[in-house]
C-alpha cells in the first residue's frame, strides 16, 4: 500500500492549518489550530486517551470565550477526537453532542435555522470525514494482519468440526473395541471358545472403525466451501464512505451551478458526468484506466474554453489520478491542483493563488480519503472471505492427509492383532494373552492419536514413532534396526513423525521384507530420515501411487525439505529431509 494512504488524514490536517495561517485568519487562529491538530494526532496514536479529549474540548471552546463570532469554527476537530475513543456507544454520543453544540457555541442563543444548519454540517461532515482520513492506516494494518488472525480462527473451527465427527463416529467404537479386548482376556481362562468370538468380533469392529475413518477422510474433499464471513471487519462503512463520497460530489455540482449562472448547464452536466465516471472508477477498478483517461479528455479540452468556469472539475481529475496508486499519476495530480490555481479567478476570501491551492488540497485529500476508504474496507472483506475459504481447504486437506497416516498404521495393526489373537486362543494361550495386552494398548494409542488430529499440542515425537516402530517390526520382521540421535529439534517431530508411521505401514502392507533400518539425525541445519527395507517386488512404482507416499512427499515439500524414493533390486529407500 502507498504512503499517501497512511497519511491522507496527516496531509489533510496540514494543509487546513496552512490555509488557516495564509488565509489572515489572525495568530490566535493559526495557534488554535496547530494546537488542536497536534491533539488530534495524539488521539488517534492513543485512542481513548482522556486528558487528550480535555484538553481538545479546552482548544475548542476557549476561545469562544475571548473570541465570540470570531472564532473559527473548529468543533469538528474535537468531533473526530471522540470519533477516535474506546467505546462505540460514548464515540457518538459524544459525537452528536458536539455537533449540536456547534450552533449555539458559534452564533450564539437567536442565530437564524440557517446558520445553525452551516455550524451543524461543518462540526459532522468535516469531523467524519478526517475521521475517516485517519482510520485508513488502521484500515491497512488490519488488511495486512488479518490474514494470521482469520486463518487462526478458520483452522480451529476445521479442527473442532473434525473433533466431533471423530468422537461420533470413531471414539465410541474405539472405546467399545478396548472394552471387548478386556473381555477377550477375561474369558481367555474361562471360555477360550467365547474368547475367540469376542476376538473375531472385536477384528470386523476394529475393520468397520478402518471403514469409518477412510470415509472421514474422504468427507474432507466433498464438504462444501465455508460460508461468506458472517463477521466482517467492515459491513457498513463500504457504504458510508461511498454516501458520503457521493454527497460530496453533488454538494461540489450544486455550489459550481449555483456561484456560476452564466454556465449552469455546462457545469450541471459536467458535475453529473464526472460523478459518475469518478464512482465509477471506485466501483469498477477494471475498467479504471480507461474510465481515468475519458474523464481526461473531458476535463481538459472543455477548459481550453471555458477557463476559470471550469477548472473546479479539476479536482476530480486529480482524485481520479490519486486513486491509481502510482508515483506518475501523484505528479499528474499535484500538476491539476496547481493547474487549477493557475485557472482560477482571485475573488473574496481567496485573494492569492495560494488559497486557491489550499482549497483544491483539500477537497481532493477528502473525496480521495472517501474513496480509498471504501476500496480498502471492500478489499479487507474479500480477503478475508477468500483467506477463509482456502485456509478450511487447506486444512481439510491436512486433516484427510492426517486421518490417513496418524490412524492408518494403528487401525490396521490392531485388525491384524485381533485376527491374529483369534488364531492363537486355541493354539497358544499364553502367546494370546500377550497379544491381547498389545492389543489392548494399540486401541488405547489409537484413542490417543484421535486427539493428536484436532490438538497440535498432543501430536507424537519422533523418539515416540521410533519405539512404536520397533515394537511393531519386531513382532513380524526378523531384522530391525533403529538408529536416531537423542535429540531433534520439534520441527522434525511434527513433520517427520507422520512419515516414519506411514513408512513402517507400507512396509508391513506392501512388502515381504526381512530386512529394515531406520536412521534419523540431525547434521548441518538438517534431519535426515533414511528407511531401507526389502521384499519389494522389482515392478513396484517407487514413486507410489498410494495416497500415502503422496502425503509424506506433500508434508517434506510443505516443509521446505527434499524428499527422495527408489527401488533397486526390491530393497526400497526412502530418504527425507526437513530444515530445522
Amino acid at each position: 500500500m502507498s504512503l499517501l494512504s497512511r497519511s491522507t488524514g496527516y496531509l489533510f490536517l496540514v494543509v487546513y492549518a496552512l490555509s488557516v495561517v495564509v488565509g489572515g485568519n489572525g495568530i490566535a487562529a493559526a495557534c488554535c489550530v496547530v494546537v488542536q491538530a497536534i491533539l488530534l494526532v495524539i488521539a488517534h496514536r492513543r485512542p481513548g486517551n482522556l486528558p487528550v479529549l480535555i484538553a481538545q474540548a479546552v482548544a475548542a471552546y476557549l476561545p469562544i470565550a475571548f473570541l465570540g463570532a470570531a472564532a473559527l469554527n473548529l468543533d469538528w476537530l474535537l468531533a473526530a477526537t471522540l470519533l477516535l475513543g474506546p467505546r462505540q456507544r460514548v464515540r457518538w454520543f459524544g459525537f452528536g453532542v458536539v455537533t449540536l453544540v456547534s450552533g449555539p457555541a458559534h452564533h450564539g442563543l437567536h442565530a437564524g435555522g440557517e446558520a445553525y444548519a452551516h455550524a451543524y454540517v461543518a462540526t459532522a461532515a468535516v469531523g467524519l470525514v478526517v475521521y475517516s482520513l485517519l482510520r485508513l492506516p488502521d484500515l491497512l494494518d488490519r488488511l495486512s494482519s488479518t490474514q494470521e488472525e482469520l486463518s487462526r480462527v478458520v483452522r480451529s473451527e476445521e479442527r473442532l468440526r473434525v473433533a466431533r465427527d471423530l468422537r461420533a463416529g470413531l471414539g465410541e467404537q474405539i472405546t467399545e473395541v478396548l472394552e471387548r479386548l478386556r473381555r477377550t482376556r477375561t474369558e481367555l481362562a474361562e471360555d477360550p471358545e467365547r474368547a475367540r468370538d469376542t476376538a473375531d468380533d472385536v477384528a470386523d469392529r476394529t475393520r468397520t472403525i478402518v471403514a469409518v475413518m477412510r470415509r472421514t477422510a474422504a468427507a474432507q474433499h466433498d464438504l462444501d466451501l465455508p460460508s461468506p464471513d458472517p463477521a466482517p471487519v467492515a459491513r457498513l462503512v463500504p457504504r458510508l464512505a461511498m454516501t458520503a463520497l457521493v454527497a460530496g460530489l453533488i454538494a461540489m455540482t450544486a455550489n459550481q451551478v449555483l456561484e456560476i449562472p452564466e454556465y449552469r448547464l455546462a457545469n450541471a452536466i459536467g458535475g453529473v458526468t464526472f460523478t459518475a465516471l469518478l464512482v465509477a472508477q471506485v466501483v469498477w477498478t477494471r475498467y479504471a484506466v480507461v474510465l481515468l483517461w475519458a474523464q481526461v479528455v473531458l476535463t481538459l479540452v472543455p477548459l481550453l474554453w471555458l477557463g476559470p468556469y471550469w477548472c473546479s472539475w479539476l479536482s476530480l481529475l486529480a482524485v481520479a489520478a490519486l486513486l491509481r496508486e502510482r508515483a506518475p499519476w501523484v505528479v499528474a495530480a499535484i500538476g491539476l491542483i496547481a493547474l487549477r490555481a493557475a485557472f482560477a479567478e482571485p475573488t473574496g476570501e481567496l485573494a492569492e493563488p495560494a488559497g486557491w491551492v489550499f482549497l483544491a488540497l483539500e477537497a481532493t485529500l477528502c473525496l480521495y480519503g472517501l474513496a480509498r476508504f471504501r476500496q480498502l474496507s471492500l478489499q479487507l472483506n474479500r480477503t478475508r472471505a477468500e483467506l477463509a475459504t482456502r485456509t478450511a481447504h487447506l486444512e481439510r486437506l491436512r486433516l484427510a492427509r492426517d486421518i490417513h497416516d496418524l490412524l492408518g498404521l494403528t487401525l490396521s495393526v490392531l485388525a491384524l492383532k485381533c485376527d491374529l489373537i483369534g488364531e492363537l486362543i486355541t493354539r497358544d494361550p499364553v502367546r494370546a494373552a500377550s497379544e491381547i495386552d498389545q492389543a489392548l494398548r494399540i486401541a488405547a494409542d489409537a484413542r490417543f492419536e484421535a486427539l493428536a488430529l484436532t490438538d497440535e499440542c498432543a501430536a507424537r515425537s519422533l523418539r515416540d514413532e521410533f519405539d512404536s516402530a520397533r515394537s511393531i517390526l519386531v513382532a513380524a520382521i526378523e531384522t530391525v534396526s533403529i538408529d536416531c540421535d537423542d535429540q531433534l529439534p520439534e520441527r522434525a517431530d511434527r513433520v517427520l513423525a507422520p512419515v516414519v508411521r506411514e513408512a513402517v505401514t507400507n512396509v508391513l502392507r506392501h512388502s515381504t521384507a526381512t530386512r529394515v533400518a531406520i536412521s534419523c539425525r540431525s547434521r548441518d541445519r538438517l534431519v535426515q530420515l533414511n528407511i531401507h527395507n526389502d521384499g519389494v517386488e522389482p515392478t513396484a512404482n517407487p514413486d507410489g501411487s498410494g495416497q500415502g507416499l503422496r502425503n509424506m512427499r506433500a508434508r517434506v515439500l510443505d516443509a521446505g525439505g527434499s524428499f527422495e524414493t527408489s527401488i533397486d533390486d526390491g530393497e526400497f529407500r526412502l530418504e527425507a529431509a526437513v530444515p530445522c
